[in-house]
């Protein structure tokens, strides 16, 4: 049997209380996941999603920068607001409109405002050091730009580039340098965009010379110190490359000196070609090896056919030092050549080379010292150990030890 029901004033509340509810309830939802629906936009910053309006608006504007989205994005900013004033996009949406109609006293202000909410908007801080450094203000700018990569790490991929191209100037280094240190999060990509992107190595290896203390350490710091040594000494900065070098972490003043490839015992480390640097090639090459007598010595091989360097390493000798080494064993082909060059590379003879004799011939005597004079007057050299593999089925190879870079007065 069908009963009529009877709607009573208490029914009739009931129903259009659930019915606001169920309403309020969507809303609510609704701005939980960012979906934007303007009927709801009165209610308030809880039941409207304003992230997603603004988050259109700046794409708008990006994408258009006409007038038109200029304005729609600062009515949308001026609406945010109304209702939810706490919102430092919706002033960056209004100073981004007032930028691009060229009212930039107004634009800067907005910003401004918009920073004093809040400094962890990534949109604000970018734009405020920006305009910073348009105007000259370069620790302003840096101090922005530091902020935004802190709250926005994925922002430091457009950021990054332009603090690296601050490098290149002396009054930007002079900047720069409060941040050059171990606990600054973004350091190592600022070094890995300035080693890799700026046109030349030298203004970086300045900056770090400039701080007068070793240079910063860190996990994977030698991905930039190794292509900042290679860099500077295949450019030419040979100055630079000598005397930044025992700055770096993990460098001893004492590999300026030290032929061997040891230090007290112990493998001399650091960052080629202040160590010794060996090619990765099958036409010629070298190895440190254990040698008869105690020490470390090089096995040095050239392949038949081939001409070349098989090792490089660059010194610097002091006054009247000499080279010295012996030959412990040989195996040599039918005009092959096994030779020592030093090159000068700073001092009052740039450019002048001395070679030894050929460690094949047999003048040279086996376990005998032999001995080569450094280019006079020179800071830093170059030494090459020249390999050509001659005629024959197997490489030409010799072994050499005892190696010493010292005063020649020291000769045995």
């Amino acid at each position: 049997m069908n009963r009529k029901i009877k709607l009573t004033p208490s029914l009739f509340c009931g129903l259009v209380l659930g019915l606001f509810l169920s309403v309020v309830a969507f809303s609510q939802a609704a701005a939980s996941i960012g979906l934007a629906i303007d009927s709801f936009r009165p209610m308030g910053g809880s039941f409207f999603s304003w992230r997603a309006g603004q988050s259109k608006e700046a794409v708008a504007l990006f994408s258009n920068g006409s007038r038109n989205s200029s304005a729609s994005a600062e009515r949308f900013g001026r609406s945010v607001l109304e209702h939810a004033p706490l919102t430092p996009r919706s002033l960056w949406l209004i100073g981004k409109s007032m930028e691009l109609r060229g009212e930039m006293p107004q634009a800067r202000r907005a910003m401004l405002q918009a920073e004093r909410i809040s400094r962890r908007d990534g949109a604000v801080q970018l734009w405020l050091g920006a305009d910073r450094l348009r105007n000259g203000e370069i620790a302003s700018g840096l101090r922005h730009y530091d902020l935004l990569i802190r709250s926005d790490v994925e922002a430091a991929n457009s950021v990054i580039p332009r603090m690296a191209l601050i490098i290149a100037s002396p009054e930007g280094r002079r900047y720069l340098a409060p941040y050059i240190r171990e606990t600054n999060p973004w350091l190592l990509n600022l070094f890995q965009v300035a080693v890799t992107d700026l046109p030349r190595a030298a203004p970086l290896a300045q900056l770090l010379i400039d701080r007068r203390k070793k240079a910063p350490n860190g996990p994977n710091i030698e991905q930039v110190y190794n292509p900042l040594m290679n860099r500077l000494v295949s450019e030419g900065s040979y100055s630079l490359a000598l005397r930044l070098y025992p700055l770096l972490p993990g460098t001893s003043s004492e590999s300026l000196r030290n032929v061997s490839g040891t230090i007290k015992g112990e493998l001399d480390t650091g960052y080629p070609p202040f160590i010794w640097n060996f090619p990765d090639s099958n036409a010629q090459g070298a190895e440190f090896v254990s040698v008869e007598g105690g020490g470390t010595g090089l096995d040095v091989f050239g392949a038949p056919g081939t001409v070349g360097v098989a090792g490089t390493k660059l010194i610097a000798p002091r006054a009247n030092d000499v080279l010295f080494w012996s030959v412990k064993d040989r195996a040599g082909n039918l005009e092959g050549s096994a030779t020592w060059s030093a090159t000068c590379l700073i001092g009052s003879s740039v450019g002048k080379k001395v070679e030894s004799a050929n460690m094949f011939d047999a003048n040279a005597p086996l376990n005998r010292t032999l001995k080569m004079s450094m280019p006079s007057g020179c800071q830093l050299v170059r030494l090459d150990l020249n390999v050509a593999g001659g005629i024959g089925r197997d490489p030409a190879s010799v072994i050499i030890g005892d190696l010493d870079l010292r005063p020649n007065a020291k000769a045995n």
